[in-house]
């Protein structure tokens, strides 16, 4: 298979020592062609890019006019499939950067080894297909991929399921449920009775409440406040540092 990564820091040295990495990596991998690009600023990267065509990105948070930041909200906008994986000096950037959905976090200096478990990881998200759960509606089942469930809402005696492109599911399940079918993975947090919802797709925490991706807000619990945000700070720095 080709595999193609691209790869965007503003200094030679730290580009090229990630190109030699990679390289290395994949010299061990005669199954996977390595296709490699290098530039030095974002504005050559996205004048370059093409929806779709690059797997895996590695992108550095300090740079010039447009930071990684920026970059990967120009790529997020026109390609939701892509790794992200941000380089980066400090942690300091987490909450920034968490919005976006990066894959994963290069803390700089870093370990070859470090690296290599982000290859291992992001060539197993690649090639895996993702995890679905089997939402039970009126006269037919929906299998929901795990990436594509934002919220579960407890509303009366119905219990909607909020999906990632707008759609929005009446189960006929209860909330308990489908909350026991979502407990084994840790992107689930239930932020209040009733409400259940995909780390990944919070935008921020704002106050006592979480705002979604999609626009959705959800508060959280008031006497459990603490709690929550103590998990939903624990999740955002496992995901950066590739736990």
């Amino acid at each position: 298979m080709e595999l193609h990564i691209d790869i965007t820091d503003d200094l030679q040295i730290d580009r090229n020592r990630l190109s030699a990495g990679l390289r290395t990596y994949f010299a061990n991998r005669p199954d996977i062609t390595l296709r490699l690009r290098q530039f030095e600023n974002a504005e050559q990267m996205l004048a370059s890019y093409e929806p779709g065509k690059s797997d895996l990105v590695f992108l550095d948070i300090c740079m010039g006019d447009v930071n990684g930041i920026e970059l990967a909200r120009h790529l997020r906008a026109v390609d939701e499939k892509v790794l992200i994986v941000f380089l980066t000096t400090s942690s300091e950037y987490a909450f920034d950067a968490f919005p976006i959905h990066p894959f994963d976090y290069l803390i700089k200096p870093y370990e070859e080894s470090r690296l290599h478990e982000v290859l291992g990881e992001a060539l197993r998200a690649l090639s895996a297909d993702e995890p679905v759960v089997s939402i039970r509606v009126p006269r037919s089942v929906h299998d929901v991929p795990l990436g594509k469930l934002c919220a579960v809402e407890a509303r009366g005696h119905a219990v909607e399921v909020h999906l990632t492109d707008g759609q929005t599911l009446r189960s006929i399940m209860t909330f308990t449920e489908i909350e026991n079918l979502l407990t084994a993975d840790p992107r689930f947090l239930r932020c209040n009775r009733g409400i259940l919802v995909n780390m990944d797709q919070v935008l921020r925490l704002d106050g006592d409440v979480f705002r979604m991706r999609d626009g959705t807000i959800f508060p959280l619990r008031v006497r459990s406040r603490a709690e929550l945000v103590n998990k939903f700070s624990r999740y955002t720095i496992a995901r950066m540092e590739g736990r």
